[in-house]
């Protein structure tokens, strides 16, 4: 069969070579993309949309002006992140980073979190924003808890956390971002900075 012949959901082709997207619809950003699954001379389409918690947050500050009630501190799920952590014997983000042997990360590490601390200033009166925040927190100490802290428990090397961090927490969440249409930023920078501020407050534990 040569052409194309529409059949209800499906479209059959045949001698096709098709680079990059292969779709029916709207592929452009923020589109609901079907996904093409090619079997020899049959074509089926598949619904796929994306459109996770984080899609939806960045959109709704994307869209918001007044919307939102004004706030005067932070939200309850961000307040646990902000916080400092108590009777910590080694506090503050140098201290944690010179008990694990790490001081050479120092100077970038506190540029990355002074950089989270002025987007938490900057948008402190937005609930949406703060939603946000509280949300890639969260899943980053969910994350570093889950797959990294038992590797320093057992006294695993640097190479080995290092890769843990890399794999499960900087690389799991950064797609996630990269899947956000409405997100603007650096997705490295803002996970790398998040891991640092949840260091300085005594969240996290290097050692």
């Amino acid at each position: 069969m040569s052409g194309s012949e529409p059949t209800g959901r499906h479209l059959v082709q045949s001698d096709n070579k098709a680079g990059g997207h292969l779709a029916g619809g709207d592929i452009s950003a923020g589109g609901n993309m079907s996904t093409i699954n090619v079997s020899g001379d049959y074509i089926q389409q598949v619904d796929n949309p994306r459109d996770s918690t984080l899609s939806r947050l960045y959109r709704r500050l994307k869209n918001e002006v007044d919307g939102d009630p004004k706030l005067t501190e932070y939200i309850e799920h961000l307040q646990i992140f902000t916080r400092s952590v108590e009777n910590e014997k080694v506090i503050g983000l140098e201290g944690k980073l010179t008990a694990a042997n790490r001081i050479d990360q120092l100077d970038m590490a506190k540029a990355m979190k002074e950089a989270i601390y002025a987007q938490l200033r900057r948008n402190m009166f937005s609930k949406t924003f703060q939603t946000i925040y509280a949300t890639l927190m969260a899943k980053i100490h969910e994350e570093f808890q889950t797959w990294v802290r038992p590797a320093i428990a057992r006294g695993a090397d640097r190479a080995e956390i290092d890769q843990l961090v890399n794999i499960h927490v900087v690389k799991t969440i950064v797609a996630e971002l990269e899947m956000c249409p409405d997100y603007d930023g650096v997705p490295i920078t803002t996970v790398r900075g998040m891991i640092y501020f949840l260091t300085g407050n005594c969240h996290l534990s290097w050692h």
